[in-house]
C-alpha cells in the first residue's frame, strides 16, 4: 500500500476542490480559484503533494511549504540528492531537464522508498 510519510511537516493546505481523482502522493498545480489538479506537466508550477486518495470535487489536504517526507510513490531511478519533477503520471521523478520546475530533492533513497525535501 503507498504511503507518505512526514517526517519533519511543513505546512498543509485544506482548502479548495480537486478537479478529477488524484491519488496519495501525486503531485498538484493550481488551475483556478481554490481548484487543484494532478500535475502532470513538468513545465508547469506544482503547489504541493496529496496526503491521501481523493475523488473529484472533494476537499485535498496538501503538503506544501516545504518539509521532509518519506514515500513510495515515485517513478524511475532517484539517487540521493537528486533534483525531483513530476512525472507524465503526477508523480516524483528525477532527471530534470531544462525549463523544468524542481519541487523536491531527494535527501536518501532505501528499499524502494525516498526521503525527499519539498521545495514547494
Amino acid at each position: 500500500m503507498p504511503f507518505i510519510n512526514p517526517n519533519h511537516r511543513g505546512l498543509a493546505y485544506g482548502d479548495g476542490y480537486l478537479q478529477g481523482d488524484g491519488q496519495l502522493g501525486q503531485v498538484v498545480r493550481i488551475v483556478g480559484n481554490d481548484l487543484f489538479a494532478v500535475n502532470t506537466t513538468p513545465t508547469a508550477k506544482s503547489f504541493g503533494i496529496l496526503i491521501k486518495d481523493y475523488k473529484n470535487g472533494e476537499m485535498p489536504g496538501i503538503y506544501c511549504m516545504g518539509g521532509v517526507y518519506e514515500t513510495d510513490v515515485f517513478e524511475g531511478t532517484v539517487n540521493p540528492g537528486d533534483d525531483l519533477k513530476v512525472s507524465a503520471n503526477g508523480k516524483l521523478t528525477a532527471g530534470v531537464q531544462a525549463g523544468e520546475e524542481v519541487i523536491a530533492r531527494a535527501v536518501s533513497v532505501s528499499g524502494g522508498t525516498i526521503k525527499f525535501r519539498l521545495l514547494i
